[in-house]
């Protein structure tokens, strides 16, 4: 305790201090708790987006390459039906090159 010359007592600033700055640091633990909990929820959010997205491309591609190969097969088809010697020499063609291959 204080005592100044007029006789009044006073308590000393030193308690009230501790105390203001426990409460405070209590208030910044609270706030801290919350930032975290906000940031986590975010990051679920966000991490979730992530995943649809990439999810959504996969299909996207997927069924593009159907597509392409589709396409593919019909034009080799179409162009087997109308050249049918032609196929028959180049897939003789290229079973003679694989048998070379494989005798080594």
């Amino acid at each position: 305790m204080i005592m100044p010359q007029d006789g009044k007592t006073f308590k000393t600033a030193v308690p009230t201090d501790i105390e203001g700055l426990a409460a405070q640091f209590s208030e910044l633990r609270e706030d801290l708790a919350k930032l975290s909990h906000s940031v986590a929820s975010m990051t679920d959010r966000r991490g979730r987006q992530m995943g649809s997205d990439i999810s959504d491309g996969i299909s996207e591609a997927f069924h593009y390459a159907e597509r392409k190969g589709k396409s593919a097969e019909a034009e080799v088809e179409k162009t087997v039906a109308s050249h049918p010697f032609l196929a028959l020499a180049l897939a003789a063609g290229v079973g003679l090159l694989i048998g070379a291959m494989t005798q080594r």
